[in-house]
């Protein structure tokens, strides 16, 4: 399975089935937020720019830009 990096053969015979479908229900919650990620509608908590920048511990030099 290529989401694993593992060929099918080695999940059937070293996996149960109780992992397996742990791996699914994880890999359809990843899938889920990453659609909503992509799309603007995340359910995840957001900051403004400089906040995240400054609990980053990034410092920002702000360029005039002049014709």
């Amino acid at each position: 399975m290529a989401e694993w990096h593992l060929p099918p053969d080695y999940i059937m015979s070293h996996w149960t089935e109780e992992l397996f479908v742990l791996m699914v229900d994880k890999l359809i919650l990843r899938k889920r937020k990453e659609s909503e990620a992509i799309s603007g509608h995340s359910s995840g908590r957001t900051i403004p720019d400089d906040q995240f920048f400054k609990e980053a511990g990034i410092k920002v030099k702000k360029v005039k830009h002049g014709t």
